[in-house]
């Protein structure tokens, strides 16, 4: 096993890929172009939100970032069952390079991590478990349910029940989907609201989720609220959370596909306007903790 490099000084957030399932123009935005996924850096243990195309860029980081070659424990979160929510780790990098010495431990629901093993099964490709001979040092499964409550990063993790669907009517298939609330006694407090169909009836549980949170993605895949569906919510309703949160930094992530960078840049300047603790999410964005907030790390906030 290599010899591990320093462990971050403080814990600091990543932004690896926001784009909701496929954008249709693949590496030419300035915002996003892979699929979900998040990261907090907490000492040598490092809390991933999602595992979309992103992760591919954050595997790479572990080995080439000074700031995260001390991690060595990492807790993947999988939201739910859809494939843009997982199709990273066929391309991650500490499944291909020998002898890494990586803890990697993969949390979701029984139906996502179930997904999960069933999209890795002969012939479709190789086992997980496979990937990890002579790679990583360990590969741990476990399986969450909405109201989870355990230790995680030396922190709390709580787990919440999520609206989020595929089809409409006749056709509608709910899916077992989860949002996180990660408490570290020093702080930071994260949580991640994604994917998720805001409606007057999740308001609470969408508020026990955020209140008190010093950062918090948040689904914005469409415009406005009239446009919700599909599971998704939209930059105006992630707006309306920050208003109610003035002391959270709100990250509106899961860009919709079909929304180009002037589209996402109209809307958050409709839907942002006065509000300071409302960013678009930017693939390559940090936030660093300073021990009361969340700063801007590298590179800048999105443009407004």
């Amino acid at each position: 096993m290599p010899a591990r490099a320093a462990a971050p000084s403080r814990p600091r957030f990543d932004v690896w890929g926001c784009r909701g399932s496929r954008n249709l123009a693949p590496s030419v935005s300035r915002l996003a172009n892979r699929t979900s996924c998040y990261s907090l850096a907490v000492g040598r243990e490092l809390v991933v939100f999602d595992a979309g195309r992103g992760l591919a860029a954050l595997g790479h980081a572990l080995r080439t970032q000074a700031g995260l070659r001390g991690v060595d424990r990492i807790h993947l979160l999988v939201t739910h069952a859809h494939m843009d929510h997982w199709e990273g780790l066929k391309d991650v990098e500490w499944f291909w390079r020998f002898g890494n010495g990586l803890e990697v431990w993969l949390y979701g629901t029984a139906e996502a991590l179930g997904t999960i093993r069933r999209g890795f099964e002969p012939p479709a490709y190789v086992p997980l478990e496979l990937l990890a001979q002579g790679t990583v040092r360990s590969l741990s499964w476990e399986t969450l349910q909405a109201g989870a409550d355990r230790p995680l990063a030396g922190g709390r993790l709580r787990a919440f029940a999520l609206n989020h669907y595929s089809g409409a009517a006749e056709t509608r298939r709910d899916l077992d989907t989860l949002g996180f609330r990660l408490e570290l006694p020093r702080g930071p407090v994260v949580a991640y609201v994604s994917d998720h169909e805001p409606t007057p009836a999740t308001w609470p549980t969408e508020m026990t989720i955020v209140s008190g949170a010093h950062l918090v993605v948040y689904d914005a895949h469409f415009p406005d609220v009239q446009s919700h569906r599909h599971g998704h919510g939209s930059q105006e309703h992630a707006a309306l959370v920050a208003r109610a949160h003035a002391g959270t930094l709100v990250l509106a992530g899961h860009h919709g596909p079909a929304f180009d960078d002037e589209a996402l840049l109209a809307s958050f300047r409709r839907f942002g306007r006065g509000l300071r603790n409302l960013r678009l999410a930017q693939e390559g964005a940090r936030w660093d903790w300073d021990g009361r907030r969340f700063r801007p790390g590298r590179p800048a906030p999105s443009p407004r």
